[in-house]
């Protein structure tokens, strides 16, 4: 038997030609079911996708924003892992890890967060140990003096790193003393004791009601398992977290020289906005121009024409109390001031000139195209949920998203560029070589 192939098959791809683009529109965000269990919690539930799977997020105001000590809120934390009265740390850990569960627990500046990935079918048994570690962690101090010196020494080598230095110094010439410009030092850390965490525990995720976020393939079952859990815990409200507005230092400019270092972290930042202003869905297609994407004008410039990276990227970073505009990138010793420079004049061309039709398209189909490709798991979907109910926003936030993005238009990227991006009122951070 012999067969016979066309040189030409009717169904070979013709890759000489690139494949037929077309606009993306605008679909509805799915919106997430509320339920309110006994003690006042309430749980945002996204119930999408076929395996059996499970992500509980309990968040809850215990963040860097709720104390005065740079590094206590992480510290606490972490040393919920180790042991309530109930249940030493070794039996909590076997328990989660015999039920091939993935468990943490962080802090952040505006918040903290226990997480916990799962099978649906072992949900109910790891929900009680999560409520233990909410209510009856203990600290021991045996346990806190392994879990400190474990943090000194990771901080130690964090600061020893330019990228990290440049990141928190350029935090703190913005925001001073406030919270949000503290960071931890080995020094800091050390002047910490047991009884700080367990003041800190006390007043926070022991108090404060927290808000549940459950997503996968969840059922009527799983929330009855969190009423009959972490639903009978009773928190004391009485004391309301309360932190001012924070101010924004004046723009300045630092250099901390590390002789040995072969390239130089760069940071730039400027006081800027969050969520909650009018202008943050537009400045987002200004930032995704600028420097937001790998095809950005930032991308272009200093890596693809200058050769100075291998990235560089700009990025609004939007928290409770405020927000700021940062630029990063590392590139050699002696391109530091020329990178610096080029950034300036790219933020000034923004200014000064309209983008073109094409490059503003370029962009909006790209960030829908990132923004429809985030609501087709359940996870995706529910940590946009967390986004619109931690920081008070609008139920339709992320159809007003999409409708502000389609809308867009050159003009606006140059008042928006004229509005916030001054060259000459960055803060500037250099940390690297000479």
């Amino acid at each position: 038997m012999s067969f016979v192939f066309s040189q030409s098959p009717i169904w070979m791809l013709d890759r000489s030609k690139a494949p037929g683009a077309f606009p993306i529109e605008k679909i509805k965000f799915p919106s997430a079911n509320k339920h309110i269990l006994k003690n006042g919690i309430v749980v945002n539930s996204v119930n999408l996708g076929e395996q059996p799977v499970f992500k509980f997020e309990l968040s809850t105001k215990a963040g860097g924003i709720h104390n005065d000590v740079p590094g206590l809120a992480s510290l606490t934390a972490q040393l919920m892992k180790r042991g309530t009265s109930k249940h030493n740390a070794l039996h909590i850990h076997q328990s989660f890890d015999f039920h091939g569960a993935f468990w943490d627990i962080q802090a952040t500046l505006d918040q903290a967060t226990f997480t916990v990935y799962g099978l649906v079918k072992h949900f109910g048994a790891l929900m009680p140990y999560v409520a233990d570690m909410i209510h009856m962690c203990i600290f021991p101090e045996q346990e806190f003096q392994k879990e400190l010196e474990i943090e000194i020494q990771k901080n130690k080598l964090n600061w020893e790193k330019t990228a990290y230095s440049a990141s928190q110094i350029m935090r703190n010439k913005l925001y001073g003393g406030d919270p949000y410009g503290r960071a931890a030092t080995p020094d800091s850390l050390a002047l910490l004791n047991v009884s700080d965490l367990i003041t800190f525990y006390k007043k926070t995720w022991a108090s404060q009601i927290p808000s549940i976020f459950l997503s996968g393939k969840i059922s009527n079952e799983e929330i009855n398992i969190l009423e009959s859990t972490l639903g009978g815990l009773a928190f004391n409200t009485k004391e309301q977290l309360l932190v001012p507005d924070p101010i924004f230092m004046e723009p300045s400019s630092t250099k901390e020289t590390r002789e040995d270092a072969l390239q130089s972290s760069i940071r730039l930042g400027i006081k800027s906005i969050n969520r909650k202003n009018k202008d943050y869905f537009k400045f987002s297609v200004l930032n995704t121009l600028l420097g937001g994407f790998f095809g950005s004008r930032l991308q272009k410039n200093i890596r693809e024409e200058k050769g100075f990276t291998y990235g560089i990227s700009s990025s609004l970073v939007p928290m409770y109390r405020s927000g700021y505009w940062a630029v990063g990138t590392d590139v050699k010793n002696e391109n530091v001031t020329e990178t610096i420079s080029e950034v300036k004049k790219e933020m000034q061309i923004l200014r000064d000139e309209l983008v073109s039709e094409e490059e503003l398209s370029l962009v909006k189909n790209y960030l829908m195209g990132s923004f429809t490709g985030e609501l087709t798991q359940a996870f995706d979907i529910a940590e946009k949920v967390k986004i619109i109910e931690l920081e008070g926003l609008d139920a339709d936030y992320y159809d007003q998203f999409q409708d502000q993005i389609f809308s867009c238009t050159p003009n606006e990227i140059r008042d928006l560029a004229n509005k916030y991006l001054d060259p000459l009122k960055l803060t500037e951070v250099v940390v690297g070589g000479n």
